[in-house]
């Protein structure tokens, strides 16, 4: 299937992250102050014009766990729908991502995974560090990955 990419999408960022973090994984504070900061890239992915997934992604000097700097981006949020899953939607995400970051100056790109996403993070490419940590019920830790 060929996935498209759209930025800006908000409202469907946040319809995926509903079902996915609220809805399937019981999360109950997804959304926050970053979401409405001009600085933040709100991405999905579409399949045949049907809504698959999202990621969001933005400089690290919005985010307080992460060292300030301008090669330096952190993604979060990355879900993708049932729908989607299992057909390479969450690794054309990344890339896309990783794309957009560079266009942006970055050289590193930071996240904060879920333990049991990890394998997937590092089949791309991530290394995990720092210590895991608990974000509500789920434990994560903090991966990074060179970019150029």
């Amino acid at each position: 299937m060929a996935v498209e990419f759209k930025q800006g999408a908000f409202h469907d960022a946040a319809l995926v992250r509903t079902k996915v973090f609220l809805d399937e994984q019981g999360f109950q504070e997804e959304f926050d102050d970053l979401d409405i900061d001009p600085r933040m890239v709100h991405l999905c992915a579409y399949g045949d014009g049907e809504l698959l997934g999202c990621a969001r992604l933005f400089p690290s000097a919005m985010e307080s766990g992460v060292e300030a700097r301008p090669d330096r981006w952190i993604l979060g949020r990355l879900a993708v729908l049932a729908s989607g899953r299992k057909a390479g939607t969450g690794s054309k995400l990344m890339a896309e991502a990783e794309r957009i970051a560079c266009d942006h100056g970055a050289a590193e790109m930071h996240l904060h995974a879920q333990l049991q996403a990890q394998p997937f993070y590092e089949r791309l490419g991530y290394a995990a560090y720092g210590p895991v940590e608990l974000d509500e019920h789920v434990e994560h830790q903090w991966m990074k990955k060179v970019l150029v």
